[in-house]
């Protein structure tokens, strides 16, 4: 005699069944549809910088910005400037124009290296008008007390750059060129050499960062005589 059972369809019961829908739903993948995580979001360089003091973050270099720019610990600089990306349109600026009067005058990939880590420690590639400190003006921070030339020959910043590698130029100060064997050396040793800093250690640390922006800017900037 067949019993009627009411409710249940032949097959696995229920219970079996919503056992098995819930470990398929927890072993499923995510599907396409859902949200992942976003990417932590990287430094974004001197609106970064600026962000972090409390300043407008515009991304241009007011007075404000261009002291705390020069007086922040490097640790700070370093996680603001983490890649040449991270440098503002003016500042990109002004490192093209190292690199532009070094490829005008044939000096080595070696010597647009030491340059690019000197204007970065120096200054960050902000051209300064005004001192912030002693009479230190432009992206090398160059003395017009110490025979550098004057400060309007000095906030040209091509012709800085050329007083930097020791070519004809305002200054009688020997620059890049005329350290005896600046070539074999340290890249921060012979930026020391040329600038003559209370500070000699500092220069090392922008190393990587201006082999990184040569490689990435050198190819399209044109020599400039």
């Amino acid at each position: 005699m067949r019993k009627n059972i009411r409710g249940r369809k032949a097959g696995l019961p229920r219970r079996t069944l919503a056992a098995l829908a819930a470990a398929f739903l927890l072993a499923a993948p995510a599907t396409a549809h859902a949200t992942a995580p976003p990417p932590p979001t990287a430094a974004q360089g001197l609106r970064a910088f600026q962000q972090s003091y409390g300043l407008a973050p515009t991304g241009q270099v007011d007075a404000a910005t261009a002291h705390l720019l020069k007086t922040a610990p490097d640790s700070e600089l370093r996680a603001a400037f983490a890649d040449p990306s991270d440098l503002g349109p003016e500042q990109l600026a002004h490192a093209r124009t190292v690199i532009g009067v070094g490829k005008g005058a044939d000096i080595p990939e070696q010597g647009q290296v030491i340059a690019l880590m000197t204007a970065m420690q120096e200054s960050k590639f902000v051209n300064y008008t005004t001192p912030v400190d002693h009479d230190s003006l432009g992206i090398f921070q160059q003395r017009p007390s110490m025979g550098w030339g004057t400060a309007k020959q000095i906030t040209h910043v091509p012709t800085a750059s050329k007083s930097f590698y020791g070519l004809p130029s305002p200054t009688s100060n020997p620059g890049l060129l005329q350290i005896e064997g600046w070539e074999s050396m340290e890249p921060g040793k012979a930026c020391q050499a040329v600038q003559r800093s209370a500070h000699p250690d500092r220069y090392a640390q922008w190393e990587d960062f201006a082999r990184d922006l040569l490689e990435r800017e050198g190819p399209t900037v044109d020599p400039i005589d």
